[in-house]
């Protein structure tokens, strides 16, 4: 996958599996990309962030939505591989 070079990682970030996350201080918002809608991104929810690393329920919770989604719109991600 080539999505290139993420400019400023104070804003963006990513926990792994295919997702990547927007970040503001405290608030993120899990997304990935979808697989042949260019510039298509799918984001997922938003939560905030206590501690230092990514919640496992809120990537797990990410992975829900993504799927509930892709059941009625048919949009796949360009990497899934769940943690």
């Amino acid at each position: 996958m080539t999505t290139g070079k993420f400019h400023n990682p104070e804003k963006f970030g990513y926990p792994g599996g295919g997702l990547f996350e927007f970040k503001s201080i405290q608030i993120r918002m899990p997304f990935a990309y979808a697989k042949n809608e260019r510039g298509l991104i799918l984001i997922t929810n938003g939560f905030i962030k206590k501690k230092d690393k990514t919640p496992k329920e809120e990537i797990a919770r990410a992975w829900r939505i993504y799927e509930e989604d892709r059941a009625q719109t048919k949009v796949a991600i360009i990497t899934k591989t769940k943690p």
